[in-house]
């Protein structure tokens, strides 16, 4: 009720329940962002670098609760793109750090606080060695090649990032239905860290989808639940 996603710029196709307007997208949106907060993910003028931002509906949300984080953002450049208009519309103020400017900042932590930093995929390398307070995914890992999986998994910003939050399929492609080209699953996120949450994330569990299986069309369930984990460095 606090966030219905009309009140956000170019909202589109939305529900509405109980008088709250919302869609798909934007509920697990609302989900992720009590997550944040509940756990204490991110306090005060926390560095947060989120792979896979898509349009940042996401980061707009967190924005308004966690005003001082410096957000960066790491997506394809049509993505980034979605991404400042959306973000420019929503939170006018705000400094936002583009492409051509990432050269500018030895670390992430020397970011004006509250700004927003994009970060196109192949200049991850510019931030893959810095430190963040908290590094997320949220699905995009697990729908890679298998190569650019390890990629970033073995990068020093996701192992030496205070909290590691992913929400990822146990298995990318079942057998019965390959849903993404690659063969990662759960035990490819094999993470030397303390695991302090660990469960089935719950937005997907009771989806369903038209889609075509052994021939046949017809609403489904998804082809692999998610796992939600949330882990820290402190392996004590």
């Amino acid at each position: 009720q606090e966030n219905p996603v009309h009140h956000t710029p170019s909202s589109g196709y939305v529900f509405e329940i109980n008088g709250t307007k919302v869609n798909t997208r934007w509920l697990r949106y609302i989900y992720i962002l009590k997550r944040i907060l509940d756990f204490d993910l991110l306090v005060e003028d926390s560095v947060w670098v989120d792979i896979g931002c898509y349009y940042s509906g996401l980061q707009g949300l967190v924005k308004k609760y966690r005003p001082d984080a410096r957000i960066i953002m790491v997506d394809f450049h049509h993505q980034l793109c979605r991404s400042y208009i959306y973000l420019s519309m929503l939170h006018t103020d705000s400094i936002h750090i583009l492409p051509d400017q990432l050269n500018q900042y030895r670390s992430l932590q020397d970011m004006p606080k509250g700004a927003f930093m994009y970060v196109p995929v192949d200049n991850f390398d510019s931030i893959s060695n810095m430190k963040a307070d908290l590094v997320t995914n949220f699905f995009s890992l697990g729908e890679m090649k298998k190569e650019h999986f390890n990629y970033y998994m073995s990068s020093q910003l996701l192992s030496n990032s205070t909290i590691l939050y992913l929400v990822n399929r146990f298995v990318s492609s079942p057998f019965y239905e390959k849903t993404y080209d690659t063969d990662i699953h759960i035990f490819d996120y094999d993470i030397d860290r303390k695991i302090r949450y660990f469960d089935i994330f719950p937005i997907h569990h009771y989806m369903i989808s038209n889609r075509d299986l052994f021939g046949r069309k017809q609403f489904r369930n998804t082809s692999s639940p998610y796992f939600e984990m949330v882990t820290h460095k402190d392996r004590k």
